[in-house]
C-alpha cells in the first residue's frame, strides 16, 4: 500500500510520536485524520496544522465505545473510507506494585492500573473492531498498525504500562491470523526511548541511564519513528511482526 494517497487514523495523534506519524504522512501525500482525547493538545495540533488541508484534528476519547463509533463514522463519510489505522494513544502513569520508600509502604493504584488499560488496551480494541468490521463488511482490506514499546518485556515502576504493551503485542499476532484472509494486516512497531511530552515525565536519572546503555549511544528521533511507520505501510509483505526501533537498547 501506498502513503500517498491513502486516509490513515491516528490515535493520540495531538502530540509526541502520533503527532509526527501525522506529519510524516501528510508530507507524503496522505489524507490523516488525528485523533486525540486531550483538548489542549488537539488545539495546539489544529493551529499547527492549519495550512494542510489533508489534514482533520478530531477530539475523541478512544475509550469511549460511543465516541470511537463517532469518529470512525465521521471519517469515513469525510474519506469514503479508512485505509490504515494506528493505534498510537497511550498513557503512561509510572508506579511499581508495591514499594516502600522509608517507613512508607506504596500500592499501585487500582484508579490509575484501569486508565492505563482503558486507554492503551481498550482503546486499542475499540478503535480495531470498529475499521476492521467496516472493511470486512466492504470486502475490502487494510491495515491496522498497533505502537507498542521496548516496556513490553518488563520494565520496572512500569506495572500497567508493560502489561498493556505485551498485550497489544499478543492482539497484533492474534489479529494479524484473523484478519489475514480478508486482506487486512496487521503489524506492529515497538519504539525504544524518544524525546516526547510522555517521555519528559520520566525521572531524568533513569532517561540519562538508559541513554547511556543504549548501543546506538543516542534516543531516536521523531523523524525515524515517522519513517518506520511509512516502511510498515508500503511493505505488504509485513504481517503479525513487531518492528523494534530501540536502537538496541535491551532493559
Amino acid at each position: 500500500m501506498k502513503v500517498a494517497g491513502s486516509a490513515i487514523v491516528v490515535t493520540g495523534g495531538a502530540s509526541g510520536i502520533g503527532l509526527q506519524f501525522v506529519r510524516h504522512a501528510s508530507a507524503m501525500g496522505a489524507r490523516v485524520w488525528a485523533l486525540d482525547r486531550d483538548a489542549d493538545a488537539v488545539a495546539a495540533a489544529s493551529k499547527e496544522l492549519s495550512s494542510r488541508p489533508d489534514v482533520g484534528v478530531v477530539h475523541c476519547d478512544v475509550g469511549d465505545e460511543t465516541a470511537v463509533a463517532e469518529a470512525v463514522c465521521a471519517i469515513c463519510a469525510a474519506a469514503g473510507e479508512i485505509d490504515v489505522l494506528v493505534n498510537n494513544a497511550a498513557v503512561l502513569k509510572d508506579q511499581a506494585l508495591a514499594s516502600r520508600l522509608g517507613k512508607k509502604v506504596t500500592t499501585h493504584s487500582l484508579a490509575d492500573w484501569n486508565e492505563t488499560i482503558r486507554c492503551n488496551l481498550t482503546g486499542t480494541f475499540l478503535m480495531s473492531r470498529a475499521v476492521a468490521e467496516r472493511w470486512i463488511r466492504a470486502k475490502r482490506g487494510g491495515l491496522i498498525v498497533n505502537i507498542s514499546s521496548i516496556s513490553r518485556h518488563g520494565n520496572p515502576g512500569q506495572t500497567a504500562y508493560a502489561a498493556t504493551k505485551a498485550a497489544v503485542d499478543a492482539l497484533t499476532v492474534t489479529w494479524s491470523r484473523e484478519l489475514a484472509s480478508y486482506g487486512i494486516r496487521v503489524a506492529a512497531i515497538a519504539p525504544g526511548f524518544v524525546e516526547t511530552p510522555m517521555t519528559r515525565r520520566i525521572p531524568p536519572l533513569f532517561i540519562e541511564s538508559m541513554r547511556e546503555r543504549s548501543p546506538a549511544g543516542r534516543f531516536g528521533t521523531l523523524e525515524e519513528f515517522g519513517h518506520a511507520l511509512q516502511f510498515v505501510i508500503e511493505n505488504d509483505y509485513l504481517n503479525g511482526k513487531v518492528l523494534e526501533l530501540d536502537g538496541g537498547l535491551r532493559f
